[in-house]
Parts: structure tokens; C-alpha cells; sequence
């Protein structure tokens, strides 16, 4: 090879390496600058790994491209830095801007450290950005326009500060795909100009507190995939121009004010798969057109004033799995195409004004997990065929008009078991299912008033994940079992108003998480066990109404937090322990119709919060405590 032509190639060899490690040499000062801008603790997390030789290259670029978080172009240029999640904090101010002399620099990604101060206007010398993220910071002030103005800007994330202000305007050939900025305090209205963003697919505003009318540019954004504007201060219409986002899988835009009628054209956004609108003020009829929607999954319109009855189409949104309604001023009966849902998990139609019988096919769902119609004006029996339902594990219907009987092999057939029962305040009789707790899942029964009659079954008193059983106002009668065992579950026991009888079993002392024991208005007979002292969690504890004799046990003392004691219309003597008297949490003692005597003890405190004593009808003497007067109550005789 001539020298010429070995000069030739020297020159080309030149103008390509070169540059390229002039710019690896630039970035990796850039790099330099932006870490000692942090503070000493988080330096120290990424030293590790930037503490590398800057000017070296190797087959796979310049040492700085090996970086945490640093990614390069081919010729070493810096295009990415991601330090999501590193535990990185300081003021981003003084940091983060000197990333832009990165000239290369397309993609930012700061979020879910602990960045404070404003998101700086600098950033807007990032000329080359494409994504910006910084979200789950404690970022705060407003956010400039200069950012929201990046002219190749595709994706923006501030979404869990503590920004406030308005959102900013957009620029004339806004490019922006992807705009999330959920979570903070952001204000005002949203401006017209967001809909110069044709080309957004993604829209997250939740929880903040912009309000105003939403302006009706939607058809200018018809590649919208995702809306969420909830929890927000939204109040109006929405606009017709919903009707033009044909690719919008996802709209919700509840927990603001919105109100008039959900617009008809809601039926054209055929790609939908969540509409949840719930707890607006929106009035007017479920729309018809909804049943245009044959992608849809989860549609919740509850907690608004929409009235009317629900329109049979809905059974033609073959793809529902929840499906809730409730709180609502619908009328009429539930239409049974609902039961031609067959993929439908949840139901949820309570407190409304339908009235008339469920469904025949309804109580033969196989994939219901959740029937939820309480609070209505229902009616007819609950069917064998209820046992079809093995999926089911929340069966309430509380507050109808339900009659007959459950049937007895309730549970038996559910394939996880059921987990709340609640069919209070209807008409039923007969006897508990003994198979509800089949499966041992079975958390809450509430069975109160109604007329059920018999005792306990004994699989649901010692059912370990039963919480709370609230069986008051039925006709059980007989005497609760001695050998109940110790159940570490129940939390909150209501069996007032039956006819039980015979002794209060002491093994309910070992009953450890109770909360509310009530065995009121029966005729319950005996002492009080002492045993009762050791349940420390006990709140509320009403044996009023029976026949219970002996003495106050002293060791009732030793429940700490007992705020309701009433012990009213027994037959119990002796004098009124010290030690109930002195409990500091107590706000509601009754203790009248019984036979105590001898003095009320001198045992008040001034930390007490005591709000109601009734000691009348008795045969109490003596003067009135002093430490009584002290304090501020109702005082009953």
C-alpha cells in the first residue's frame, strides 16, 4: 500500500472513530457532573458502578455506557438514562437539568425515588426527549409549560407528586402519546389545547382536583385507548364527541360531579372493556345502547340518580364479569337476560326500589361469585336450585322481602366456599344450614332479624374463620353448647332478642379476639362468668334482658376497653365492683333493674369519657361520689 493511499485511510479511520469518542468523552463528563449535583447518599448508590474509567473504549463502546441505568447509540452517545427506583433524592433542580447537555439524550426516567422541589422549566433544553418520567417523587409547584412544549415529547409521567397549578397547554403539533399525571393537586380546567394531541392513546388526570366542563374535543383524540378521569372536580355533561373514540378500551370517570344523562353516543365506542362512571350525579335512564358494547367486562354506574328500569340489552354484553348498579333509583324487576351473562362474576344491584322475584335462572349461575340485592322490595323464596351456584361465595340479600326457608345444603356444593352471608331483615324461617361454613372460608353471617328457629349448628360455632355472626331478633332457642372449644376467630357475637337459655358457657372467655358479645333479651339464667374479664379486646358487652343473678364479676375490670357495659333487667345483687367503675374507656354503664346495693364506688376519674349511667332501680344507698360530679353525663335513674 502507497503512503498516500495508507494516509487516505487514515483520514477515513479519523472522521469515524473519532467524533464518536469525542461525544463518549462529553456524555461521561455530563454523567460526572449529574452525580456529584446529588446528595452524598445517593451518590454513594450509584459510585459503584459510575466510579468506571470515563476515557477507555472496548468492543462494546466507551465505559460510561456500562453505567447503572445508562444507555448508548452506536457511537457511544448517550440516549437513556434510567435510575427508576434507586433511592436517589435531593433537589431536581439542581440535578437533573445538566442532563440535557447529553445531546442525544431521548429518554429520561427518574421515578420512584425521592426527588423534592419543582419540576424545572430547564428540562425544556432536553431538545432531543421523547420520554420523561418522574413519577412517585414528592415533587411539587406547577408544571411548566416549557415541558409540557417539547417538541418530540411522546410520553410524559409526573402522575404521584404533590404538583398543583393547572395542566399546562399543549403545543400546536402536540406529539405526545402517553400523558399521565394522576396523583397530585393539580387544579383548574382542562385547557382546549389537549386536543391538538392527536396522537394520545393514554390519558391518566385521576385524583386531582381539576374541575370545569370537559371540553368537547374528543373528536380530535380518536386513538385514545385509556381515559382515566376520576376523582376528580369534573362537574357538566359528558360530551357527545365521547361517541367519536372508537379505539377507547378503557373510560373512567367517576367520583366527580358530572350530572344530566349518560349521552347515547357512549354506544359507539365499540372497543370498550371497563365503563365505570360510578358516583356522579348523573340522571336519566341507563341508556339501551349500551348493549352495542359486546367487548365490555366491567361496567359500573352505582351511587348516581339515574332512574328507570334496567334495560334487558344488557344481556347482550356477553363478555360482563362485574356488573354493578347499585345505590341507584332503578325500578321495576331484574330482567332475566342478566342470567344469559355467562361469564358474569359480580352482580351488584342493592339499594334501589326493584321489587318482584329473582330470576329463576339467576339462582343457576354457575360463575357468580358475588349476588349482591339487598336493600330492595324483592320478593319469593330462595331455590334448591341456588346449589347450581358454585362459585359463589358472597350471597346478600338483606332487607327484602324474601320468605320460606334456606335451603339446608346451602354451601355444601360451592367450590371455595361461601365467605359473607348477610339475609337480614327479611321473612325467613326454619332452621341455619348447617354446610354454610363448608370450605372454612365463611367470614361474616348475618342472619338477624327474620324468624329463624332451632339452635346453633354446631359446624358454625366452631367455624374458625367466622368473624362476625349477627343471629339477633330470630326465634333459636335452647342453650349454647359448654364444649364450644375456643374459637380465636369470632370477633363480634350478636344473639340478643331469642330464646336461649340456660348459662352463659365460660369457655367464651378463651374466646381471645371478641370485640361485641351480645346476649341480650333472652333468658339466659346463672352467673356471670368471671371468665369474661380475660377477653382484653372487648368493647361492647350487653347481657341486659335475662335472668342472670350473683354478683358483678370483678374481673370485668380487666377489659380495658370497654366502652358499652349493660347488665339492665337481671337479677343480680351485691354492690357494683371498683374496678368497672375506674375503667378509663368506659362511656356507657346500665346497671338499673337489678337487686345491687351497698354505695356507688368513689372510683370516677377524671380521664373517663363517661356519656350515659343508669343505675336506677335498685337498691343502691350512700351519698353520691364526689369524683361523679366531676365529670359531664347523662344521668338516668
Amino acid at each position: 500500500m502507497s503512503c498516500a493511499a495508507a494516509f487516505s485511510l487514515l483520514v477515513t479511520l479519523a472522521a469515524s472513530v473519532t467524533p464518536a469518542a469525542s461525544q463518549g468523552a462529553g456524555d461521561a463528563a455530563v454523567l460526572r457532573a449529574f452525580l456529584t449535583s446529588l446528595p452524598p447518599v445517593s451518590q454513594r448508590v450509584l459510585l459503584p458502578s459510575w466510579n468506571a474509567t470515563t476515557t477507555n473504549t472496548s468492543d462494546t463502546g466507551p465505559s460510561h455506557c456500562a453505567f447503572l441505568g445508562v444507555q448508548c447509540t452506536a457511537t457511544g452517545a448517550v440516549a437513556a438514562v434510567n435510575l427508576s427506583g434507586q433511592g436517589l433524592s435531593g433537589e431536581l433542580a439542581a440535578s437533573a437539568p445538566r442532563l440535557c447537555a447529553l445531546r442525544a439524550l431521548a429518554t429520561l426516567d427518574l421515578s420512584l425515588n425521592s426527588f423534592t422541589g419543582a419540576v424545572p422549566a430547564a428540562l425544556a433544553a432536553c431538545s432531543e426527549l421523547a420520554t420523561l418520567e418522574l413519577s412517585n417523587n414528592s415533587l411539587s409547584g406547577a408544571i411548566p409549560p416549557e415541558v409540557a412544549a417539547l417538541p418530540g415529547l411522546a410520553y410524559l409521567s409526573l402522575s404521584g407528586n404533590g404538583l398543583s397549578g393547572p395542566v399546562p397547554e399543549f403545543p400546536l403539533h402536540c406529539r405526545l402519546q402517553y400523558l399521565s399525571l394522576y396523583g397530585n393537586q393539580i387544579t383548574g380546567e382542562l385547557p382546549w389545547s389537549l386536543g391538538n394531541c392527536d396522537n394520545l392513546t393514554v390519558l391518566f388526570l385521576s385524583s386531582n382536583k381539576i374541575g370545569g366542563t370537559l371540553p368537547d374535543f374528543f373528536g380530535s383524540l380518536t386513538k385514545l385507548q385509556k381515559l382515566f378521569l376520576n376523582s376528580n372536580l369534573f362537574t357538566g355533561e359528558l360530551p357527545e364527541s365521547i361517541g367519536e373514540l372508537g379505539n377507547l378500551e378503557n373510560f373512567v370517570a367517576s367520583m366527580n360531579g358530572f350530572n344530566g344523562s349518560i349521552p347515547e353516543s357512549i354506544g359507539r365506542c365499540g372497543s370498550l372493556t371497563t365503563l365505570r362512571l360510578h358516583n356522579n350525579q348523573f340522571t336519566g335512564t341507563i341508556p339501551a345502547v349500551i348493549s352495542n358494547l359486546s367487548r365490555l367486562q366491567w361496567l359500573t354506574i352505582k351511587d348516581t340518580f339515574v332512574t328507570g328500569e334496567i334495560p334487558p340489552e344488557i344481556g347482550k354484553c356477553q363478555e360482563l364479569v362485574i356488573l354493578d348498579l347499585q345505590n341507584n333509583n332503578l325500578t321495576g324487576v331484574i330482567p332475566p337476560e342478566i342470567a344469559e351473562l355467562k361469564k358474569l362474576q359480580w352482580l351488584s344491584l342493592y339499594r334501589n326500589m326493584l321489587h318482584g322475584p329473582v330470576p329463576a335462572a339467576l339462582w343457576q349461575m354457575p360463575q357468580l361469585e358475588r349476588l349482591a340485592l339487598y336493600n330492595n322490595s324483592l320478593s319469593g323464596e330462595i331455590p334448591a336450585e341456588i346449589n347450581h351456584m358454585s362459585s359463589l361465595r358472597d350471597l346478600l340479600l338483606a332487607f327484602n322481602s324474601f320468605t320460606g326457608e334456606l335451603p339446608q345444603d346451602l354451601g355444601l356444593n360451592t367450590t371455595h366456599g361461601l365467605v359473607w352471608v348477610d339475609v337480614m331483615g327479611n321473612h325467613f324461617h326454619g332452621k341455619i344450614p348447617p354446610g354454610l361454613c363448608t370450605g372454612g372460608q365463611l367470614a361474616i353471617l348475618d342472619l338477624a332479624l327474620n324468624r329463624f328457629s332451632g339452635s346453633i349448628p354446631s359446624e358454625i360455632i366452631k367455624c374458625q374463620s367466622l368473624w362476625r355472626a349477627r343471629l339477633g331478633n330470630n326465634m333459636f332457642n335452647g342453650s349454647l353448647p359448654s364444649d364450644l372449644g375456643i374459637n380465636t376467630g369470632w370477633s363480634y357475637v350478636e344473639l340478643g332478642g331469642n330464646q336461649f337459655e340456660g348459662k352463659i358457657p365460660s369457655v367464651l372467655g378463651s374466646w381471645q379476639n371478641l370485640t361485641v358479645l351480645d346476649l341480650s333479651r333472652n333468658s339466659f339464667s346463672g352467673p356471670i362468668p368471671p371468665e369474661l374479664g380475660a377477653l382484653t379486646l372487648l368493647g361492647n358487652l350487653n347481657l341486659s334482658s335475662n335472668k342472670l343473678s350473683g354478683p358483678i364479676p370483678h374481673e370485668l375490670g380487666n377489659c380495658r376497653r370497654l366502652v358499652r357495659l349493660d347488665l339492665q333487667n337481671n337479677l343480680l345483687n351485691g354492690t357494683i365492683p371498683a374496678e368497672i367503675i375506674s375503667l378509663s374507656s368506659l362511656q356507657h354503664l346500665v346497671l338499673s333493674g337489678n337487686k345491687l346495693s351497698g354505695e356507688i364506688p368513689d372510683a370516677f376519674t377524671s380521664t373517663q369519657g363517661l356519656l350515659e349511667l343508669q343505675l336506677g332501680s335498685n337498691s343502691l344507698e350512700g351519698a353520691i361520689p364526689w369524683s361523679l360530679g366531676k365529670l359531664q353525663f347523662t344521668l338516668r335513674s
